[in-house]
C-alpha cells in the first residue's frame, strides 16, 4: 500500500501553514513509467513540487529540498491548508481543463525574470509533462481496452471521449509545445557535460525530446552513439523508425 510522510510548510510572507505529503513507500499498488520520464505511483506523481504558491496570499516560494528550515514534521498549533489545496496550485489535472490550467501556471512562472537556469529546466520539464498529459494515455482509445475486459464499455467510451478531446487540445497548442521543448533541449545541452554524473541519463532524455520534437534525424544520430541496449532504447528506436512523436507508456 502506498504510504506518505506528512510535513508542514510555512509561507515566508503571510506565515500561514500548509500540510503536505512525501511518498515514502516503495510498496505501491501500481507504478507507471512514461517515455518522458514521468512516473506515477497509484496515480500520484513522484516528483517533488519545487515551486509552492501559498493559497492564502499567492506568494511564490522556491523549495529546492524538502528539509529544514523550510519543512518541518512538527504539526503546527494553527490551522493549515490541506495538501490538495496547494499541491500543483489546486489544479485537478485529471481533466483536460485542469491539464491546460497547469500548463498556464508554468507559463506564468516563466513570464517572470527571477529564476536561474536549473529552475527554468524544472519549469519547462514540468510544462512538457503537463502538455503530454493531454495525450499520455492515447493508447487507451483502442477498442482492445474494452474487448480485453479491462473496463466496461461505458468507462472505455467516456475515457476515449476525454482522450480524443485532449489530443485535439494538444494539436491546437502544438507550436507552443514545440517552442517549450526546443528551449528545454538547449538548456540541457548547455547544462551538462560528459564529466557530469547526470550526463548519460540527460543524453537519453534529449534523444526522447528530439523524437517528440519530430527531429528524428537528430534522435537517430544520438541513438547510434549510444552503447546501452535496453527495452526503452529499443522502443525509442522503433518509434523513430515509425516517425511516431507521441509520448508512450514504457511500463505499468
Amino acid at each position: 500500500m502506498i504510504k506518505f510522510e506528512t510535513f508542514y510548510y510555512q509561507c515566508p510572507r503571510c506565515k500561514c501553514w500548509m500540510e503536505g505529503h512525501i511518498l515514502i513507500s516503495s510498496m505501491v499498488n501500481q507504478s507507471i513509467l512514461y517515455s518522458d520520464g514521468k512516473i506515477l505511483n497509484d496515480g500520484y506523481i513522484t516528483e517533488h513540487q519545487k515551486m509552492i504558491v501559498c493559497p492564502a496570499c499567492n506568494h511564490w516560494s522556491w523549495v529546492e529540498k524538502y528539509e529544514e528550515p523550510h519543512i518541518t514534521k512538527k504539526k503546527p498549533a494553527d490551522n493549515f491548508y490541506t495538501w490538495n489545496s496547494w499541491r500543483f496550485y489546486g489544479v485537478h489535472f485529471g481533466s483536460n481543463e485542469g491539464r491546460m490550467a497547469l500548463v498556464n501556471h508554468y507559463k506564468n512562472f516563466l513570464a517572470k525574470s527571477d529564476y536561474n537556469r536549473d529552475q527554468e529546466i524544472y519549469f519547462r520539464r514540468m510544462m512538457w509533462w503537463a502538455y503530454n498529459d493531454l495525450v499520455r494515455n492515447k493508447y487507451q482509445i483502442n477498442i482492445e481496452r474494452y474487448t480485453s475486459k479491462e473496463m466496461s464499455f461505458k468507462v472505455w467510451y467516456r475515457n476515449r471521449k476525454k482522450i480524443l478531446q485532449g489530443i485535439d487540445l494538444f494539436l491546437v497548442h502544438h507550436d507552443e509545445y514545440i517552442e517549450n521543448l526546443s528551449r528545454l533541449v538547449d538548456l540541457l545541452k548547455s547544462r551538462y557535460t560528459p564529466d557530469d554524473e547526470e550526463f548519460e541519463s540527460t543524453n537519453l532524455d534529449i534523444i526522447e525530446m528530439y523524437r517528440q520534437l519530430g527531429d528524428f534525424n537528430s534522435a537517430k544520430k544520438l541513438l547510434n552513439g549510444t552503447s546501452r541496449r535496453t527495452y526503452f532504447i529499443s522502443t525509442i528506436e522503433e518509434k523513430v523508425e515509425e516517425k511516431d512523436d507521441f509520448v508512450f507508456l514504457v511500463t505499468g
